[in-house]
């Protein structure tokens, strides 16, 4: 009698046992991840990381913490992009333009043709498309997996010698580009001496005259204080900068899929935020600029930059086709005709026609 029940005893356990670890009843496992970025924390870029973050935390109800590591805390544009296809580095915020040296073919750089967009809403409304996704999956394979992008503004140029108006003003300017074939491509096209160089070389760099200039968009200059260094900013609006935010494809097969939806919700919540913040700020990042003795001057005709471009088109007609050349600018030409300038800005989905 006693050896039945003891049998029952041990039979009740097993199944209590079995019942616990059933996949309805199992926590699933918390993760620690690690993002990086380039800027400092007074940099709009930092505040959107921070609601990110925050974010994917609320959405995976607490089963998702990332920490962030600002200012190139953990390295160059390319170490933090190579961290993250090896999975040491979990996010990392680049361009398309960087993050292209994992495709042989950087397909990517392609979507950041000079004098694409006349306003940030088209620009803002493309980047949200299917079609600009597909330029980042052959990524896939390198160990990177795209999320959405963010926003870095159209890029503008500063420098120590003279205020630019026209492309004839670009000549011998010693100008530091990020480290991609099509940044130099399209200073050079201008007239000026493409230096690529690491971000956070430039500032030193721009004191010591190493270059007399660099190229960003408004929070970059403004957060960076390029303008204690630099004595002119044309708006040439030359190149709308993308930014988007990838994670590394070992992090993300790792994650269930409850953590995977609460990073993609985080990450698409983040940029209409991210967005309507650097609209809302340039026109105070440029008083304050001027206010510490920077010199602004807005290029009111664009007409011969856009023109002395030609020469990067041909370039991109010959790397990838004149067909792909050609598919792009009829994506493009579809989201200008959707969003004119003057019309209801767009900033995110809920904002599309």
């Amino acid at each position: 009698m006693q050896a039945k029940k003891a049998l029952g005893c041990l039979a009740l356990g097993l199944v209590m046992s079995f019942l616990a670890f059933t996949p309805s009843t199992v926590q699933a496992k918390a993760v620690t991840l690690r993002l990086a970025h380039s800027e400092a924390v007074t940099n709009i870029r930092h505040d959107v990381c921070l609601f990110f973050v925050k974010r994917a935390n609320e959405l995976s109800k607490g089963e998702v913490k990332i920490d962030i590591f600002p200012a190139g805390a953990m390295g160059s544009h390319q170490a933090c992009q190579q961290q993250v296809a090896t999975g040491v580095l979990d996010f990392y915020i680049t361009t398309a333009g960087l993050v292209a040296v994992f495709d042989e073919t950087r397909i990517q750089e392609l979507i950041e043709l000079p004098y694409l967009f006349d306003n940030y809403s088209q620009a803002y409304a493309f980047m949200d498309t299917p079609y600009v996704a597909k330029f980042y999956e052959p990524l896939k394979a390198k160990g990177i997996h795209y999320l959405v992008t963010w926003d870095n503004g159209f890029r503008h140029l500063t420098n120590n010698v003279r205020p630019v108006y026209t492309p004839q003003d670009m000549k011998g300017l010693k100008i530091r580009v990020v480290q991609s074939e099509m940044s130099i491509n399209i200073l050079q096209a201008l007239g000026a001496s493409a230096v690529p160089m690491s971000y956070a070389e430039l500032y030193q760099a721009m004191q010591q005259k190493v270059v007399d200039g660099q190229e960003n968009p408004f929070m970059n200059i403004y957060a960076s204080k390029f303008y204690e260094v630099q004595k002119y900013m044309s708006l040439t609006k030359h190149q709308y900068s993308t930014l988007p935010i990838i994670i590394s494809e070992m992090t993300w097969q790792r994650l269930d899929a409850n953590q995977q939806n609460a990073i993609q919700k985080a990450a698409e919540e983040a940029a209409p935020m991210f967005r309507k913040l650097v609209g809302a700020n340039e026109d105070g990042q440029q008083k304050e600029m001027e206010k510490a003795g920077m010199k602004v001057n807005d290029v009111k005709d664009l007409a011969p930059f856009r023109k002395a471009q030609e020469p990067v088109y041909e370039w991109a007609k010959k790397k990838w086709g004149a067909d792909k050349v050609t598919e792009l600018l009829a994506e493009v030409e579809k989201t200008r005709k959707k969003y004119p300038v003057g019309s209801k800005p767009y900033f995110g989905p809920a904002d599309a026609r």
